[in-house]
């Protein structure tokens, strides 16, 4: 007897595509879009009738339970007809006419589940397709019956071994939900098998953040809606299918029905300090995927996996930094030679400090090269400020922020941190085991990680365009506990300008395909998890130029 009844609908997936059936059975992905919406809605008129009616000489069944301890196979039928006594399945597909072998093998296994309830040996059954409504009859012959057992024996094989199939790479990806999570393109083009990916839909992310840092103002719920309320006047309403995430700042009240439709939705709700300050996030059930954590925990444990990743986010970020300060070096003022020279001094500083992580041996040494360089940038950060705007920047401080400009960096990291959080989580590793960082109690070693090759190309891109562009004045800041912090009125400026910026598109300097950095930051998660699991050699930082 076996202990656990495979899902029928998932043998067809793995007919279909073994890769996809790992990603499902094994992984637990359940991924949603266009072409799975559309086949749920068209088989819901299939499972909403009668169970039982008779349709001239056939009596007609719908949604039968069938379950084999013999197989080790359970699932629903879409409908039996019973004629003179025989049961003959029919399994509806919401595409036109075709002779496709997963729906042929699915079918078949229903018939032989039925054989076994019934005891009446089955011919056949038939496959109708919504799309033309029309239907085929498929016999069920010796051959179809032993390539039935075959892929269920195989697919047994696969659960038992956990072993990720490589991807099929052909035109049964098109269209696959499981595209954005399988990556198929762009795997072959990392093993050299292809050329490269010419677009890329990663999985939806974080498409629509609400903010809400009003003092007194309230979260609740009702029916598919979110509402912010203060005083029983209703500030803003947003249909959960519209709400990717939720940061509330300061002194928020969010309702119990709220928090808990937010996490049924896969929405993360992320608190910040009223100074702007990460505290945490309510996180949903994302993934259920103990194999990937337990790689990640197997790397995270390998010294030498551990410094070859952390050389990998270390050019990252020298990179991108080196890359912010080259910008700006043409823009200098007349009668400011002396503060070039010392930008491009800093350039030529942090270049050689780049040569020198590939010969580093140990994460100390990546360490102070990381430091180094950082000690370089923010010496020449003031630079990329025009300096009429009247913020000053002498060096990074963090708790408290000793000026304004320091104050809107921290409050640009405390964001990033929590969209890299939600990315990581997403993809379903553990944001708290790191490679570069040091692992502490609390601290989200993995998010910090990853996040360094885009503080320079978001958090510090958003905080250099709004102080230049006078979004942002020294007016907006208060002084408190000994630093500086944005005002509350502030910040619906910066939180527009941080989207913005997410929202904008780069080009990826490996796949060579134009995404925005908020999809850029769940692609580079997934790439991570598959370095992970050993699917592909070696994990590329993301830069620009």
């Amino acid at each position: 007897m076996s202990e656990t009844y495979m899902p029928l609908s998932q043998i067809n997936t793995y007919v279909f595509c073994p890769r996809r059936f790992y990603y499902e059975s094994v992984e637990g992905h359940q991924i949603i879009n266009a072409h799975v919406e559309e086949g749920k809605i068209k088989h819901e008129h299939v499972h909403t009738e009668v169970k039982n009616r008779r349709k001239g000489d056939k009596i007609i069944s719908h949604r039968q339970y069938l379950a084999s301890d013999t197989l080790g196979v359970s699932g629903y039928t879409d409908l039996v007809e019973e004629k003179n006594g025989v049961p003959y399945p029919v399994e509806f597909k919401k595409a036109g006419m075709g002779n496709w072998l997963n729906d042929q093998v699915q079918l078949c296994l229903q018939g032989m589940l039925l054989e076994e309830k019934t005891g009446v040996s089955i011919p056949h059954g038939y496959i109708f397709y919504i799309g033309s409504k029309r239907r085929r009859k498929v016999p069920f012959d010796a051959e179809l019956r032993e390539t039935t057992r075959r892929y269920l024996n195989e697919a047994r094989a696969l659960l038992a071994s956990r072993k990720i199939p490589k991807p099929v790479h052909d035109n049964r990806c098109n269209g696959c939900s499981m595209r954005p999570v399988c990556l198929p393109d762009e795997v072959a083009y990392l093993h050299e098998l292809d050329e490269r990916p010419k677009r890329i839909k990663p999985a939806l992310g974080i498409e629509n953040v609400l903010y809400v840092d009003e003092p007194g103002c309230a979260i609740k719920k009702t029916g598919e809606r979110i509402l912010v309320a203060k005083e029983n006047e209703i500030i803003r309403d947003i249909p959960l299918i519209h709400l990717g995430q939720v940061v509330i700042s300061g002194n928020v009240n969010l309702t119990t029905p709220a928090m808990q439709t937010l996490l049924h939705e896969g929405i993360p709700v992320v608190f910040l300090s009223a100074y702007g300050r990460y505290h945490g996030a309510l996180t949903p059930q994302v993934s259920r995927n103990s194999l990937l954590r337990r790689a990640q925990h197997r790397v995270a444990d390998n010294a030498e996996k551990c410094l070859a990743l952390s050389k990998a986010f270390v050019h990252g970020k020298i990179w991108n930094m080196r890359t912010m300060l080259q910008r700006r070096k043409w823009r200098a003022e007349k009668g400011a030679e002396d503060a070039l020279a010392a930008l491009l001094a800093s350039i030529k500083a942090m270049h050689r400090m780049q040569k020198r992580i590939p010969r580093a041996t140990e994460l100390t040494q990546l360490l102070g090269i990381e430091g180094n360089a950082s000690a370089e940038y923010f010496g020449s950060f003031a630079f990329m400020l025009k300096s009429e705007m009247g913020f000053g920047f002498e060096r990074r401080s963090r708790r408290p922020p000793a000026d304004a400009t320091n104050a809107l960096l921290s409050f640009a990291y405390s964001l990033l941190t929590a969209d890299v959080m939600a990315a990581i989580q997403i993809v379903g590793m553990d944001p708290y085991i790191g490679f570069f960082h040091q692992m502490k109690y609390g601290k989200p070693c993995l998010a910090l990680d990853l996040m360094e090759e885009f503080r320079p190309i978001i958090a510090d891109s958003v905080v250099i365009t709004l102080i230049n562009t006078r979004q942002i004045t020294p007016a907006d800041f208060e002084q408190s506990h000994g630093g500086w912090y944005l005002k509350s009125s502030a910040r619906k400026k910066f939180y527009a300008a941080y989207e913005t910026r997410k929202n904008e598109t780069l080009t990826h300097p490996v796949f060579k395909y134009k995404l925005s950095f908020r999809r850029a930051l769940e692609l580079q998660a997934r790439l991570l998890a598959k370095y992970l699991t050993d699917e592909i050699d070696a994990y590329t930082p993301l830069t620009v130029r």
